[in-house]
């Protein structure tokens, strides 16, 4: 009887366990973005955006245990507008100042799809209290299509 009860505990433990993971995952910047909108990283700067879905999401990789995050240097404000930034710090807890992740969401106006535009976005990954030239930066193209 007794080893039916711990096996049962056991089980139950597991299966909340499973749940929680679950929860945790959709709810995580990753997830959101993966159901809403196409995200875009260092190795993928090229930016479409159609009038049908005018979301996407910028990935930056980030260790703020170092003082170094990103920020947003230049947009044009008349066509996209920053939405929301979430840190998501790394997946292994165990491992002490591993990289996480910046994720930018942004929305293109309604303007912007007039007619197909280009414009740029520039992201420098800096520390705040240091000089700018230091500073590494990306740049993004975000290109607008009515389709």
């Amino acid at each position: 009887m007794r080893t039916i009860k711990l096996m049962i505990t056991i089980l139950f433990l597991l299966f909340m366990a499973n749940v929680a993971a679950a929860e945790t995952a959709a709810t995580s910047p990753a997830a959101n973005a993966q159901q809403t909108a196409t995200f875009y990283t260092e190795n993928k700067t090229a930016i479409i955006v159609t009038a049908d879905h005018p979301e996407f999401v910028v990935k930056l990789q980030s260790n703020r245990s170092t003082g170094y995050s990103w920020f947003l240097r230049a947009y044009d404000t008349n066509f996209i507008k920053p939405v929301k930034h979430v840190y998501e710090a790394a997946a292994n807890k165990k491992l002490m100042g591993a990289p996480g992740y910046e994720w930018w969401t942004f929305h293109v106006k309604p303007a912007a799809f007039a007619v197909p535009m280009q414009t740029l976005i520039r992201f420098v990954y800096a520390r705040p209290w240091e000089a700018d030239q230091q500073a590494k930066q990306i740049v993004f193209s975000v290109s607008t299509n009515k389709h």
